[in-house]
């Protein structure tokens, strides 16, 4: 076998693929964590059908840590954009509405350093 590239020709195959809300959730959560840079149990993710468009509200924590830049509403636009391209990319889904609510603040790669009594 070698490394180089085979055409492999696309054909229909019978059947069908379906995903489940609770499916498109899941994936919704990974990307909003992966975006956020949150703990998974920190990301609420909930879909709607808003008369025939999808709409995800997304509840997750603003992190702050030395290796992220910009402004918080700059970070709530890339976070939207990531969820839309992601549902599109990886789930033929489009959505048209993403709504993010931040809520609270995690504090990563920052250290704290309290004095220390020596007796």
């Amino acid at each position: 076998m070698t490394g180089e590239a085979q055409d492999v020709p696309v054909r229909d195959v019978p059947g069908r693929t379906r995903i489940s809300a609770r499916a498109l959730e899941h994936l919704a959560v990974g990307l909003v964590r992966d975006a956020a840079h949150a703990a998974q149990r920190e990301v609420v993710v909930r879909l709607a059908d808003a008369g025939g468009v999808l709409k995800v509200t997304v509840t997750v924590p603003v992190t702050v840590a030395p290796h992220l830049t910009g402004s918080i509403a700059d970070r709530g636009a890339a976070l939207r954009q990531h969820v839309i391209d992601g549902m599109r990319d990886l789930a033929g889904r489009r959505v048209d509405v993403v709504d993010v609510r931040y809520s609270g603040v995690r504090r990563t790669g920052t250290r704290v350093t309290t004095a220390r009594r020596v007796s």
